[in-house]
């Protein structure tokens, strides 16, 4: 039978926590589009402003999601794993806010585009490792 010391340190492989975390990311994602969607098409909430309010949402979510179920590191200090997750949210609603605003403005792409395309990049290259090897390691 294993302690509570040993389940503590018990890491998931790469792929599990690979899987595992986009499936959270998802489920963030979605979180936070729903937010923003909703802010932006019936409150008339400027973008940029529904965008952020979406992301901290969907960060609420990733972070519970994470430290439970895709990382399993819930035994962790959670003091210490929501400082790191605050670092890594700052910039990640940053990029998705800029990133939004870049394409929207650049290239004249809609705003679910804008967040479609900024959420994958920031999601799979950003907050994952992120999340992994910063936050719940």
């Amino acid at each position: 039978m294993e302690t509570s010391k040993e389940i503590k340190t018990k890491r998931l492989p790469f792929r599990t926590t690979f899987i595992r975390s986009q499936i959270v990311s998802f489920t963030a994602t979605s979180v936070d589009f729903i937010f923003s969607i909703f802010l932006y098409h019936f409150f008339s909430v400027y973008y940029v402003t529904a965008t952020t309010i979406g992301s901290i949402c969907g960060a609420a979510t990733s972070f519970g999601l994470g430290r439970n179920w895709a990382f399993l590191n819930k035994y962790g200090k959670i003091r210490k794993q929501v400082f790191r997750f605050l670092i890594i949210s700052v910039f990640s609603i940053f990029a998705n806010t800029t990133g939004v605003f870049f394409f929207k403005e650049n290239f004249d792409i809609s705003f679910l585009v804008s967040r479609i395309i900024v959420a994958v990049l920031v999601g799979v290259f950003f907050n994952f490792f992120m999340n992994r090897y910063f936050v719940f390691r």
